[in-house]
C-alpha cells in the first residue's frame, strides 16, 4: 500500500511530457510573478459607478471588459470581471510575457458574455397574423435565434407562412417568428448578434479564466496565429460554430472547460496548432444543424499535441477525432461515451498513441482507425461495443491503416457476444483469434470491465474488475496518475499481473482504490488515512473514508482549483473508519460548478489531500 501524497501534481511521462512541463511552468510563473507585479483593473457592468473610461478601481470600475483591455493592453495586467451579463465581443489586443501574462479573470460564477441580444421585453414583438410575430427592432441578419434556452430553426417560407418553432429575417422589415402563436417575449427570446465572446489574433501569453460564454454567432472563444494562451475553467455553449477553437497557433492550453450544445465541435484545433494540450475538459451535446459532424474534441492538421483526461459524451458525431494531418499526437485517459459515431476516431493521421482511454456505448466503433492512419498504437484501453448498429466493433482498423498498428493490454468487449475486432477486411470473432492471426495483443482479452455507473458517466472500476492491477506501465505515454489525478494503487486482493516497473496499474482511465490508504506506509495499524473519492467523477454527492488510530477532532475543507474554499466542517471523529460526505454545494447551499476540486483533511499535525471531479 502506498502513502497518500500530501500535495498532488499529475505526473506526465512519455509523449507530451515536454509540452506539459513548459506550459505548466509558464502558467505558474505567469500567475504568481505576473500578479505580484501587475496592475489590477476591475470591470462591473452592474455597478452604478462604472464608466467606459475607468479608472478601473473597485469603487469606479469599467463598464465593459473590452474597454478595460483597450485601455491597458500591457503585459502583466490582470482584469477582474465581476458577475453580470456582458453583451460584447472581447478583443485582446496586447501581449503578455512568460513572466507577466495578460490575465482576464471572472470573479466567481455568473460572469456571462452573451452573444445574443435580449428580446424578451414587452413591446419588442408585434403580432402580425395567425401565429406569426414580428420584431422590427432586429435590423441585422442573425445566424441564430433562441427561445426558452433552445435554438430555433430557420425557415425559408414566406413571412406569414413560417412553420411553428421557426424564424425568418427579412432585410428592412425585421425578424419573424412562430412560437405556436405566443409572443416570443414570453419565451425568453434572444437574437444572435456578436460573432465571439473572446477573440485573440496574433498575440501571446494570455490567460482567459472562468467565464460563461453563450449564444455567439461564430465561436465562443477563438485564437488565431497566437501562442502561449491558456483557456481555463470557462463554460461555452450555444455557439453558431465551435465552442473553443484554435488555428495556426502553438503552446495553447485548453483545460477544465465545459463545452456543450454548440453548433459544431465542442473544442477544436485546426490548421497547424502544435505543442498544445487539451486536458480535463467536458464536451457534450454538440450537434450541427443539417449535417452530422459535430464532435466533442476535434483536431485537423494539428500535429504533436496532447489530448488527455477529457470527458466527451453525447455528441452528434465522435467523442474525440484525430483528423487529417494531426500526426504524432497522444490521446490518453479520456472517457468517450454515448457519442453518435465513434468513441475515439483516427482518420488520415499517423503515429497516434492511445493510452488508457475508455470508449463505451458509442453508436459505431469504440476505436476507429481509418484512411491511412498508419502507426497507431492502443495500450491499456477499454473499448465496449453495445451493437447499437450491425457490423460495429470495439476496434476497426481499415486496410489502409494496418501498417505499423500496435495494441496490447486492452479490454475489447462486445456486450452482445459479437465480434470485437475488424482488422483490414477480416472480422475476428474474439481477441484470441485476432492474436493467432496477427500476433498483436497477447495481453488483450474480452470481458465485462465492471464500471460503477456507465449510464451517468461514472467509469470507476468495481471490485473484481479484470482491469485492476493488470495494465502495462512501460507503454508509450503511460503516466503515474490516472484521469482524476490519483497515483496508482495496489489492490491487496488482486494479483499484480501487469507489466513494467509498476505492475499494479489499472487498465482504463480511472484507477481502482480498494479502501483506506495509510500515510507513511503500512497496512495496520494505520496512523492516519483518507480514501479516494467515491464516486469519482461525482454528480450528486461525494464521500471519503477517513481512518483514525484514535478518536480525535478533525477539520476538513474543499477547495476549487484556484484555491478558493467552497465547503468545510470540523468535529470529533471516532477511531477506525468513518465517512465524510459532501452534497456538492457551497456554504450558501448553491450547487458548485463542474470541475476539479481538492479535499483536505487535517488532524493535529497530519493532513491528507485528495483530488476529484464534479460533473454537471
Amino acid at each position: 500500500m502506498k502513502s497518500i501524497e500530501k500535495q498532488h501534481s499529475r505526473g506526465r511521462s512519455g509523449a507530451g511530457a515536454g509540452i506539459a512541463r513548459s506550459l505548466a511552468l509558464a502558467l505558474a510563473i505567469g500567475l504568481a510573478s505576473g500578479r505580484a507585479r501587475a496592475a489590477v483593473y476591475y470591470v462591473d457592468a452592474s455597478s452604478g459607478t462604472c464608466s467606459p473610461a475607468g479608472p478601473g478601481t473597485l469603487a469606479h470600475p469599467y463598464c465593459s471588459i473590452g474597454a478595460a483591455l483597450a485601455a491597458h493592453p500591457d503585459s502583466g495586467v490582470t482584469v477582474v470581471v465581476n458577475p453580470g451579463i456582458y453583451r460584447e465581443k472581447v478583443l485582446i489586443v496586447g501581449d503578455g510575457t512568460a513572466v507577466h501574462p495578460i490575465v482576464v479573470h471572472a470573479n466567481g460564477p455568473g460572469v456571462v458574455i452573451d452573444g445574443a441580444d435580449d428580446f424578451s421585453q414587452p413591446g419588442q414583438w408585434v403580432h402580425l397574423a395567425g401565429d406569426v410575430w414580428l420584431a422590427a427592432g432586429v435590423n441585422w441578419e442573425p445566424a441564430q435565434v433562441f427561445a426558452d434556452g433552445g435554438r430555433l430553426a430557420r425557415s425559408d417560407a414566406g413571412p406569414l407562412d413560417i412553420e411553428p418553432g421557426r424564424w425568418r429575417y427579412v432585410a428592412g422589415t425585421g425578424l419573424y417568428a412562430n412560437l405556436y402563436g405566443d409572443d416570443p417575449a414570453s419565451h425568453q427570446a434572444a437574437v444572435g448578434r456578436r460573432s465571439h465572446g473572446f477573440f485573440v489574433q496574433g498575440h501571446s501569453h494570455i490567460v482567459i479564466d472562468g467565464f460563461t460564454i453563450q449564444r455567439t454567432e461564430d465561436k465562443c472563444i477563438e485564437v488565431i496565429d497566437a501562442s502561449w494562451i491558456v483557456i481555463k475553467r470557462n463554460q461555452v455553449s450555444g455557439s453558431g460554430s465551435g465552442g473553443i477553437a484554435a488555428e495556426s497557433s502553438s503552446n495553447i492550453r485548453v483545460l477544465e472547460n465545459v463545452a456543450r450544445y454548440n453548433n459544431h465541435h465542442g473544442i477544436l484545433f485546426r490548421d497547424n496548432v502544435t505543442s498544445s494540450i487539451i486536458d480535463d475538459n467536458e464536451s457534450y451535446g454538440n450537434a450541427h444543424i443539417g449535417e452530422s459532424w459535430a464532435t466533442g474534441i476535434y483536431l485537423a492538421g494539428s500535429p504533436g499535441n496532447l489530448v488527455e483526461c477529457n470527458n466527451a459524451h453525447d455528441n452528434q458525431d465522435s467523442g474525440i477525432e484525430i483528423q487529417t494531418g494531426s500526426n504524432d499526437c497522444t490521446v490518453r485517459q479520456n472517457l468517450a461515451w454515448r457519442n453518435g459515431d465513434h468513441g475515439v476516431a483516427h482518420l488520415d493521421a499517423t503515429g497516434t498513441i492511445d493510452m488508457g482511454n475508455v470508449a463505451w456505448g458509442n453508436r459505431h466503433q469504440a476505436f476507429a482507425v481509418q484512411g491511412n492512419a498508419t502507426g497507431t498504437q492502443l495500450y491499456n484501453c477499454i473499448g465496449v461495443d453495445r451493437e447499437l448498429e450491425p457490423n460495429t466493433y470495439c476496434v476497426f482498423v481499415d486496410s489502409s491503416s494496418t501498417a505499423g498498428f500496435q495494441a496490447d493490454f486492452n479490454i475489447f468487449w462486445d456486450t452482445a457476444g459479437g465480434a470485437p475486432i475488424k482488422f483490414g477486411k477480416t472480422v475476428y470473432p474474439n481477441n484470441a483469434a485476432f492474436l493467432a492471426a496477427t500476433g498483436i495483443g497477447p495481453h488483450t482479452f474480452g470481458a465485462d470491465p465492471r464500471f460503477e455507473d456507465v449510464q451517468n458517466g461514472d467509469f470507476a472500476l468495481l471490485p473484481g474488475s479484470p482491469a485492476i492491477d493488470d495494465a502495462s506501465s512501460s507503454v508509450p505515454g503511460w503516466t503515474a496518475t490516472d484521469a482524476a489525478g490519483h497515483t496508482r494503487d495496489d489492490d491487496p486482493s488482486t494479483p499484480n499481473t501487469g507489466a513494467g516497473p509498476i505492475g499494479y496499474a489499472d487498465r482504463g482511465a480511472i484507477e481502482y482504490f480498494s479502501g483506506v490508504l495509510a500515510v507513511g506506509g503500512g497496512v495496520a495499524p494505520p496512523r492516519f488515512g483518507l480514501s479516494s473519492a467515491f464516486p469519482n467523477p461525482s454528480r450528486r454527492n461525494v464521500a471519503f473514508t477517513l481512518e483514525l488510530p484514535a478518536a480525535a477532532d478533525v477539520s476538513w475543507n474543499v477547495f476549487d482549483v484556484a484555491g478558493r474554499e467552497v465547503w468545510g466542517g470540523s468535529g470529533p471523529r471516532p477511531a477506525g473508519p468513518s465517512t465524510l460526505s459532501w452534497a456538492l454545494t457551497d456554504r450558501a447551499g448553491a450547487r458548485v460548478r463542474s470541475g476539479v476540486y481538492l479535499v483536505r483533511v487535517n488532524q493535529g499535525r497530519e493532513s491528507a489531500t485528495m483530488r476529484f471531479v464534479v460533473m454537471p
